[in-house]
């Protein structure tokens, strides 16, 4: 899972790089129908390649007219790619880009990047119905009454928070993997037992980077959030003291030597999990298909939900408006192609959804995925994420200042230093130092931009301001009432 923070400074590049090319290119009309249509498709689903082979055989082989053509590259190469590819007027038809959540939309408009799945409203309102109700939102997929964005990936079910526990380690320390550590002081507990009657360590926690936030959102949401922004106060909260206390907590767990040691990556704290080698490692329900790729399967590990705080407050796991990933784009000439095809994608009991959760690649927003992943370890997923106040939705600051989708503050705040959130943990974790001073500094300094470039909006006529970004009433436990956003 990638940080939205570094993906947005990429956004940023790729915003510059659109306005040197000379901006939106206009969509020209479809082809005759029935004349022979190649659709290029592009994302960085490396580990989907042969599927999205079999997806282009299977379209083509329904629509001989047709010829899929879906390239998936790596995610630093693609990043630089598409940007060129749009200003050299070589894009590709479809599109992935998840850079900006909830204000995707938004800001590919302003570079000129998207078009309308289609100008039909009726067949745009007959697709929305795949989804559950209020998928669709003004503002965020729609605009001007035109469908430019869908749900892809679930947010109820995918995303960080799951504990997996290694059932030979586990059974090696004398625990039982049925009664998972459920708080930090159980959880303590596990990993003195696995210390002290096995070789293994306690918990593999990869810290290269910023994949770091393996383990700190899931123990971070227990005791507060997974996004550093206090949707409270509106401000930015890496210095807030539940977020101390969670680090202080880990620091605890590091100096008794219950972390693999070392500066690892995700892949290398993964493999040592997977081989026996830790007994515990916290992501998210992504890790069921990586487990199988490396040859380690349910069987031989047990999931639960993260362990929380003995004490109050608690916080919960955030659902946002986001997962919106694939996109048509401006310069496509095949628009009634690539609507009839996603229209394909898309459909719940189709082929596309049947093997896409076959391979358990992801969780989907259309479909049914209760009924297409029956792994024991998806059956957990599935039980823990719905158990109520893992996962609650989230404000969103968009739908109570619809002016935001043209402001810069937040963007330009967050992105200054993008991974500096990690850097401060790691930095001070591995050195066994206070992280006040550091998290405070960090604070202030994405703060000053942040309020600095609202009040330059706000004196050049744009309606924001920090209450866009205030929900007071709101608590980190509990669904967020879209009731409550003001009525347009």
């Amino acid at each position: 899972m990638v940080g939205l923070k570094g993906l947005a400074a990429v956004l940023a590049v790729a915003l510059g790089v659109i306005a040197c090319g000379g901006g939106q290119t206009a969509a020209q009309p479809s082809k005759t129908p029935g004349a022979p249509v190649t659709l290029k498709l592009q994302d960085y689903s490396v580990e989907q390649t042969d599927f999205h082979k079999q997806v282009a055989a299977e379209y083509h082989r329904l629509n001989p007219n047709v010829t899929i053509e879906w390239t998936s590259i790596a995610q630093a190469q693609y990043n630089q790619t598409l940007p060129l590819a749009f200003s050299s007027k070589q894009a590709p038809d479809v599109f992935y880009w998840t850079t900006g959540g909830p204000n995707a939309m938004n800001q590919l408009l302003a570079s000129g990047w998207i078009q309308p799945w289609t100008t039909d409203a009726t067949a745009a309102a007959d697709w929305e119905k795949r989804w559950p109700s209020g998928s669709f939102l003004n503002g965020i997929t729609l605009k001007g009454g035109k469908l430019y964005g869908f749900p892809w990936q679930d947010t109820h079910y995918w995303g960080p928070g799951y504990m997996y526990m290694n059932k030979a380690v586990f059974q090696q320390a004398g625990l039982d993997v049925s009664k998972p550590p459920a708080t930090w002081s159980q959880l303590s507990d596990a990993c003195k037992a696995i210390r002290a009657r096995t070789r293994a360590y306690c918990i593999a926690a990869p810290m290269k980077d910023t994949d770091f936030q393996r383990l700190w959102y899931a123990l971070a949401a227990g005791r507060l959030s997974d996004t550093f922004f206090d949707y409270r106060n509106g401000r930015f909260d890496l210095d807030d003291p539940r977020f101390m206390d969670t680090f202080n907590y880990i620091v605890g767990l590091n100096k008794n030597g219950y972390l693999a040691p070392g500066v690892n990556d995700k892949d290398f704290s993964r493999q040592q999990f997977a081989a026996g080698q830790a007994g515990i490692y916290m992501d998210g329900p992504w890790m069921v298909s990586v487990w199988a790729q490396l040859g380690f399967h349910s069987d031989g590990y047990a999931v639960a939900a993260h362990p929380a705080p003995d004490d109050t407050p608690r916080g919960a796991l955030s659902q946002r408006y986001s997962q919106y990933a694939y996109w048509l784009s401006s310069q496509s000439t095949h628009q009634a192609e690539a609507f009839k095809f996603i229209q394909w994608v898309t459909n719940p009991t189709g082929f596309f959804v049947q093997n896409f959760l076959k391979n358990s690649f992801a969780t989907l927003a259309f479909a049914d995925n209760k009924k297409y992943l029956g792994d024991p370890a998806w059956k957990s997923v599935f039980k823990i994420a719905d158990t109520k106040g893992f996962r609650v939705v989230y404000p969103e600051p968009l739908l109570k200042c619809p002016a935001l989708a043209d402001s810069k503050a937040f963007t330009m705040a967050s992105t200054t230093r993008p991974n500096g959130e990690w850097e401060v943990m790691v930095q001070n974790l591995v050195n066994n130092r206070d992280m006040t001073a550091d998290a405070r500094a960090l604070v202030n300094m994405r703060q000053a931009i942040f309020d600095t470039q609202l009040q330059k909006e706000q004196a050049s006529g744009l309606k924001v301001s920090k209450d866009c970004y205030t929900f007071s009433g709101w608590n980190y436990d509990q669904d967020y009432n879209p009731a409550n956003y003001p009525k347009s």
